[in-house]
């Protein structure tokens, strides 16, 4: 878990960066990074989205998904969670905590880095992947908490659980060292794809096109994978 500890360290340094210099950085330069992070967001969730071997499982994942998420009232339950946690700032601070929790859970936590990182982190002990996801997620932290509050901190919870749970299971699961390399699979592949979805709202939501409620479509990520396995077996 070497590199999730790494990932963790990096977002809380780069907010703490984005929290001490975001008072003395003018709001339109603060609305211009936001809008860069949404952007690149949009390029790297469209890159994933288009990667699909099998759209129906894309389909099929974000429809079910989100039906389920809608359901569950997921967004609802984030944005209490958040609520719940802005007694940890002081009162000036609150108020924008769920949005900048949310956004940056999702932000640092979807994408094939988080998944592939923490499995090699776990397999082979290489954290090289969440080596260099880390600089991206600190350089992000930092526009993020300037733009969306301190609710980022939070984030790196969110990081620990998801990244390192991932490790962990893959290390009792598997054991480490075996193999070298990891193969694709249509699992993978659509998860991946289903994630770039996800990435592809959330841009929407940073770059103020439309409030999607993102966090209504995380069970779209849980039944990608079983979807893309099935779909395959019967081509």
């Amino acid at each position: 878990m070497v590199g999730t500890w790494i990932n963790v360290g990096a977002v809380l340094l780069g907010s703490l960066v984005g929290l001490l210099a975001g008072r003395r950085i003018p709001q339109t330069i603060t609305g211009s990074v936001t809008i860069g992070i949404g952007l690149v967001t949009l390029v790297v969730g469209m890159k994933l989205a288009v990667g699909t071997e099998n759209p129906l499982a894309l389909l099929l994942a974000l429809l079910i998904g989100g039906g389920i998420g809608t359901w569950l009232r997921l967004e609802e339950r984030l944005g209490r969670l958040g609520e719940a946690s802005e007694r940890l700032f002081p009162q000036g601070m609150r108020g924008t905590i769920p949005q900048g929790f949310v956004a940056a859970t999702l932000l640092f936590c979807v994408g094939p880095m988080a998944i592939l990182g923490a499995i090699r982190d776990g397999l082979y002990g290489d954290w090289q992947i969440l080596g260099l996801k880390s600089i991206m997620d600190g350089i992000s932290s930092i526009g993020l908490v300037a733009g969306l509050g301190p609710g980022v901190f939070l984030s790196a919870a969110s990081v620990l659980v998801y990244q390192g749970g991932i490790s962990l299971a893959a290390h009792w699961a598997v054991g480490p060292g075996v193999g070298t390399t990891l193969a694709p699979s249509p699992a993978l592949t659509e998860f991946n794809a289903v994630g770039g979805a996800v990435l592809v709202a959330l841009s929407f939501k940073l770059l103020g096109v439309r409030d999607l409620k993102v966090g209504n479509l995380l069970p779209a990520l849980a039944l990608a994978p079983l979807l893309g396995w099935a779909l395959a077996g019967l081509g």
